[in-house]
């Protein structure tokens, strides 16, 4: 028997193996980002320096921080994203394969009835062959097909680590954002609670000056109507107050029903922060996960174009077999008859040239949809952030004029009080001054909210928040990015 490894290699398989291996399609680069050198004004608090990763700690709240981190241990977006991630390594890992020789055992057994013309004189009609062997094929990537496959898995999965980042630092956004908005309506309830102990008190007062004779039934009705609407404000927020709970409970992985959220930290007054650091705009994109999935999907869009292009050139296979031959199967151990074989294989489509060069051209459509999309996500990435930045600016100004508002408005329903109870001005007065009041009070903590939200919506535009996990490894899915 002549061994396989000895076996020379026909003349077209040398050629084609001295000729080398050639890589067609376009070589990938990152595109340039057309990005401003600065962010221009920014309002006051924020400035530059490296943006914090773990931001929410500046909020010095401790609830909050736990919340993030059993929401980035057991969301369940972010377990979606680190599955999609895992598919994505092990397509490339699928990928990498196609490079090795691929096959396996086989085992046959093969009964024939030989017709009188093919059947030598002397043979016996049937025959009985059963074989066992070693197939296997290696496909030689001599323009750069497989390559370009690789290349395009290998983009594929840092597009899905790059949304799975997207996706952790969203969720911390969001639960920071659903926890202020809880505490807010807490300090809503707490306002219309004080309030409601308040005109409880001047409704009593109006009640005995009328049973004096000092107040008339029109002023009793209206300190009874300015009662019942402070009161009508509470189904309202606690109904709110409900659904923020639940959309707590739902983003750290927990049922609504079996949810309840932690106490929070007194004083629930407006938080001391740090200025905010912000970078600039090329860390921007360096940091920001939809920025870089966006720039693997171009990448993987771009390798693809030269899988499509491999087709215009001949694909070569080498495919090989050895094994035992035998007419019994009890002979395959001793008698058996060593078969084996070698085989350039050689496809071209060159009858199929049209749907090739049409595959072609859609995959370079594809690309440059693909980098149009990336521009387009730089482009959204500095919207956002400088919406942030003016939100922020607006927020802050808007908070030191309820702050003023409400420190007037309470000043003048105190004085209103202290007039009529004096014996001055009428009850209409205190009941307008106290209705003001009321409504400063709400606006002031609506105003707080604002603040945090807008706080926490720069870090959200920044792509804050991600890298925690990454550094630790203590977040679902964090395993994936290490790889």
């Amino acid at each position: 028997m002549r061994r396989l490894l000895h076996s020379p290699l026909p003349p077209l398989g040398v050629a084609m193996l001295l000729a080398g291996c050639v890589t067609v399609g376009p070589d990938y680069s990152p595109p340039p980002a057309a990005t401003p050198a600065s962010f221009g004004e920014t309002p006051a608090g924020v400035g530059p320096g490296a943006v914090e990763a773990m931001w929410w700690r500046a909020f010095e709240e401790p609830a909050l921080e736990a919340l993030i981190r059993q929401a980035l241990t057991a969301n369940h977006d972010v377990g979606i994203a680190a599955a999609r991630v895992a598919e994505a390594r092990a397509l490339l890992r699928e990928a990498r394969r196609e490079h090795l020789p691929t096959g396996g055992a086989s085992a046959s057994d093969e009964q024939r009835r030989l017709g009188a013309v093919e059947r030598p004189a002397g043979a016996p009609s049937e025959t009985e062959t059963y074989r066992v062997a070693v197939d296997a094929q290696w496909e030689i990537d001599l323009f750069g097909r497989l390559r370009r496959s690789t290349e395009a898995a290998v983009a594929e999965a840092g597009s899905r680590e790059a949304l799975l980042r997207g996706v952790r630092a969203g969720v911390a956004a969001e639960v920071a954002a659903t926890w202020f908005e809880l505490r807010g309506i807490e300090a809503e309830l707490a306002v219309v609670d004080e309030i409601t102990r308040r005109q409880s008190e001047s409704l009593r007062v109006v009640e005995r000056l009328q049973a004096a004779g000092s107040a008339n039934e029109l002023d009793r009705l209206r300190a009874e109507a300015l009662l019942r609407n402070v009161e009508a404000a509470t189904p309202e927020l606690v109904r709110r107050q409900a659904a923020a709970v639940n959309a707590l409970a739902v983003l750290v992985g927990e049922t609504p029903q079996g949810f309840r959220p932690p106490k929070p930290t007194p004083p629930s007054g407006a938080p001391a922060l740090r200025t905010i650091a912000v970078g600039q705009p090329a860390d921007l994109l360096a940091r920001r996960p939809d920025v870089a999935a966006a720039e693997r999907q171009l990448a993987a869009a771009t390798a693809r174009i030269g899988v499509a292009t491999a087709d215009l050139y001949p694909q070569v296979q080498v495919r090989g077999s050895i094994g035992l031959l035998s007419g019994r199967l009890d002979a395959l151990g001793d008698g058996g008859t060593e078969s084996w074989f070698i085989s350039p294989v050689l496809r071209w489509a060159l009858l199929d040239t049209g749907r090739v060069r049409a595959r072609i051209a859609a995959s370079e459509a594809r690309a440059k949809a693909a980098l149009l999309a990336y521009d387009q996500t730089v482009l959204r990435a500095l919207r956002e952030t400088d919406d942030a930045f003016k939100a922020y600016g607006a927020s802050g100004d808007m908070l030191r004029l309820r702050v003023q508002e409400a420190a007037a408005s309470g000043e003048a329903a105190r004085l209103a009080r202290l007039r009529f109870a004096g014996g001055e001005g009428a009850y209409l007065e205190v009941l307008d001054a106290e209705r003001s009041d009321f409504a400063s009070l709400r606006s002031l903590a609506v105003a707080r909210t604002n603040h945090r939200l807008a706080v926490v919506s720069i870090h959200k535009a920044l792509g804050g928040g991600w890298d925690v996990c990454a550094e630790s490894r203590k977040c679902s899915g964090a395993e994936e990015i290490a790889r």
